[in-house]
């Protein structure tokens, strides 16, 4: 029976998870959704789901709808029952449960354990740089699970009827993130291609009638239904339309720009793509299978928005503990009796081994919800991030927000409308980084302001009744010009600065002298 426990796939759980409680202790939170997808959750428990925009004075009463809600009940219910340490909780054992069971199906596939543990978690570094406690990281898990369907679906381990299972998967996946549109693109491709593949007699494929044919056009359009099974019906789907849509979110916000290799995380994508090139390469002169292809698809896709690279190295992962045997550095590995190469495995490995992971995390969930501080998997351990939030000015803001009625205005960066909703709820927000609700016309008028044209604050202040102005401030010296026009503007006054925000005053002037009037 330890056997069937104790397997390295517990050694590999414990390390990436102990790994990223570590790493995203404050990273998880630097997402501006990270703070307001909570509020959101915590309304929809207080009343109900919502039609329209209740944070914003901008655009009050505008249709919005809580389109990840099923995600933002999650991080209410998280927040409730140990603050940010069980939101952090809940995304590394996700992301290291997801990894796991890759890791596991590369080993039962011939690969050793520590060549496995180099190449999965090569693929969680990858992926790194877009972990946040977001909805968005089901997409990941999402996507993760549809491949390895279509894998044992084409290599004839489950029958066709198992990618029914993805219909009540996709159900769910809707209601917490709009990513399920990628699910249904890849199945969709790997049906086609199985489809031409069995037309065209070049291969073996799961296709093997009509009839099957039929049966999995069925299942990709059930699939593709899914997003209909939602609280807001077509409200849902304009959603996605706007954000997909919006050329100006592919102006401004860079995880949505074209990968480049200027960062980090660019580097590492490509690097990683010519490794998965390369792996793949080993494989002929035999036909690469659809499920194999698939990867280098969203590859492209990646190029394109480097958004797509956490999916991108996930299908990856997937489809190379896969084709690892069938490839010629396996073979050489094998031939020259290199302990890396080992034999697949004939039956499954069992879910024994997650009895210890699954322990660890309800020790973990136990010592947080019991208000138990400890290092890594305590209370009081995750927060926010110095370096990158005003954490300093949060006192500062909610002193303000006792000290003036319900719904009081104030100007916020885009970047901080989640600060203040989280720390300063009693507060009307001017924006956040929802743009499917502003539109493009709105966030590029935002931007010009911003950056070019710091003087149209006054504008706002006019129109909209607002006297407090929290802005970035940006790290190294450099400043945002509308951050400098506050601090040198004779009717504005720093009340709170940190190293990455400040938060001004508009000052009264008076009628006749002109002179400031506190």
């Amino acid at each position: 029976m330890w056997r069937s426990v104790l397997r390295p796939e517990v050694g590999f759980f414990l390390l990436v998870w102990l790994g990223l409680q570590t790493h995203f202790r404050e990273r998880a939170f630097n997402d501006p959704g990270a703070l307001w997808h909570v509020k959101v959750g915590e309304r929809i428990l207080a009343a109900g789901f919502m039609e329209r925009d209740p944070f914003t004075y901008t655009f009050a009463e505008h249709v919005w709808i809580p389109q990840q809600w099923g995600g933002e009940l999650a991080m209410a219910f998280a927040h409730r029952a140990g603050g940010f340490d069980t939101m952090l909780l809940g995304l590394c054992a996700m992301v290291a449960g997801l990894f796991t069971w890759i890791f596991s199906r590369a080993v039962r596939n011939g690969m050793h354990p520590a060549l496995a543990a180099v190449v999965v978690g090569g693929a969680v570094v990858v992926s790194g740089f877009h972990f946040y406690v977001r909805p968005h990281m089901i997409t990941i898990v999402g996507m993760g699970m549809t491949l390895a369907w279509i894998v044992d679906t084409e290599r004839g381990r489950c029958s066709p009827w198992r990618l029914f299972a993805l219909i009540p998967l996709y159900s769910v996946w809707t209601n917490i993130h709009g990513g399920i549109l990628g699910g249904v693109f890849t199945l969709g491709l790997a049906v086609a291609g199985w489809g031409v593949l069995w037309v065209l007699k070049r291969t073996e494929t799961p296709v093997s009638s009509w009839r099957t044919l039929a049966v999995f056009s069925g299942i990709v359009a059930a699939c593709a239904l899914t997003p209909f099974i939602n609280p807001f019906g077509m409200e849902m789907l304009h959603t996605w339309t706007r954000i997909v849509g919006s050329s100006a979110m592919k102006e401004f916000v860079s995880e949505h720009q074209p990968l480049s290799l200027d960062n980090t995380a660019g580097q590492v994508i490509a690097g990683f793509g010519c490794f998965y090139v390369f792996l793949l390469l080993g494989t002929f002169p035999k036909r690469p299978r659809v499920s194999w292809i698939l990867p280098l698809v969203w590859f492209g896709l990646t190029l394109q928005g480097i958004r797509q690279g956490p999916l991108f190295a996930v299908l990856a992962v997937v489809a190379i503990a896969d084709f690892w045997p069938e490839t010629i550095w396996y073979r050489l590995l094998k031939k020259y009796g290199d302990s890396l190469a080992r034999e697949p495995e004939a039956s499954s490995r069992g879910w024994l081994w997650t009895a210890i992971p699954l322990a660890a995390v309800a020790a973990c969930f136990t010592l947080q919800y019991g208000g138990v501080e400890a290092p890594v998997v305590g209370r009081g351990w995750a927060r926010l991030d110095r370096v990158q939030q005003p954490v300093e000015i949060a006192g500062d803001l909610r002193n303000y927000e006792a000290s003036v009625p319900a719904g009081t205005r104030i100007f916020n960066d885009a970047n901080l409308g989640g600060f203040v909703l989280y720390h300063a709820p009693g507060l009307k927000i001017f924006m956040d980084d929802r743009f499917e609700l502003y539109g493009d016309d709105w966030m590029r008028h935002y931007v010009l302001v911003v950056y070019e044209e710091p003087e149209g604050i006054e504008a706002w202040a006019d129109d909209y009744g607002f006297d407090h102005a929290l802005v970035m401030v940006l790290p190294g010296g450099d400043r945002l010009p509308l951050e400098r026009y506050l601090s040198e503007s004779p009717k504005w006054v720093a009340v709170a600065l940190c190293d990455r925000g400040a938060l001004f005053k508009r000052l009264k002037v008076t009628g006749v002298a002109g002179l400031p009037d506190k």
